[in-house]
């Protein structure tokens, strides 16, 4: 059984790194980054629909079993597009995994206590978790908060790096008054930086869409009943590595890409 997986970047990277963790040992992956154009967050949906369609493309061409949309601002503004051209191999995004992680959080605060989603322009621009939210009932007040100097710092390989630091505290400042809620990390380039997430909201419950895609893929009754019939042929993962700029991969990625 082949998964493919897809980001602007090497964002997906935790989200590959997650469903390894979760799901059994023996299936295979392949992995495409578009470094050629990322970041995705800046540009329009028009522009993002046709990204994010080439590049599934090239993995409908490796005839994956079914589809990881590993990127928050492609599946905010492509999925349905996305799902359309995949048809009928299975697509999961980040979106509903991140909400149900964050509802999941919420029950173990006060009523009514926010959520904070931070994201990429486009994400943010699009209403996708904020609506979702919504749609469920979070109780509390949500908040979106555009972060777009992130993924270019990310991409950079700063992620202990005082500029990182603070351009965080730049983002999370206006939420320090509200009482502590959840924080949505709804980028997959984030968990790179939970941890400066978690330090800069004290208090906070800190989520991110890279475990939630995971645990939702292996809850689900479709993968399940695939893995069941697929063969347990090798011992541990096989991943192809796909990136439409190769030297645009950062260090600490390719780092983390040998080691795997």
């Amino acid at each position: 059984m082949k998964i493919g997986v897809f980001d602007s970047g090497v964002g997906g990277l935790t989200v590959l790194a997650e469903l390894k963790k979760r799901l059994p040992l023996h299936l295979s992956y392949v992995y495409l980054g578009d470094t050629a154009h990322v970041p995705y967050g800046p540009k329009s949906s028009a522009q993002i629909q046709k990204l994010s369609l080439d590049a599934v493309e090239i993995l409908k061409a490796k005839k994956v079993d079914a589809l990881v949309v590993a990127c928050n601002t492609a599946a905010s503004h492509a999925m349905s597009q996305i799902e359309a051209r995949m048809n009928p191999i299975p697509v999961f995004g980040v979106v509903e995994p991140g909400v149900v992680a964050a509802l999941d959080a919420l029950r173990d605060l006060p009523k009514k206590s926010p959520v904070v989603v931070f994201a990429t322009k486009a994400t943010v621009r699009s209403r996708a978790y904020s609506l979702a939210l919504e749609s469920r009932d979070a109780g509390g007040p949500i908040y979106e908060q555009a972060c777009p100097l992130l993924v270019p710092i990310i991409e950079e390989g700063w992620i202990d790096h005082a500029v990182l630091h603070q351009t965080i505290r730049e983002y999370v400042s206006p939420y320090l008054t509200l009482k502590p809620g959840v924080a949505l990390l709804g980028c997959t380039h984030y968990p790179w930086i939970h941890q400066a997430f978690e330090k800069a909201l004290p208090g906070w419950r800190v989520v991110n869409s890279a475990w939630a895609v995971a645990h939702f893929l292996e809850q689900s009754g479709w993968f399940q009943a695939k893995v069941s019939q697929s063969k347990r042929s090798q011992k541990s993962p096989h991943i192809e590595w796909i990136f439409t700029d190769p030297d645009a991969v950062p260090e600490f990625a390719r780092k983390w890409i040998q080691n795997e």
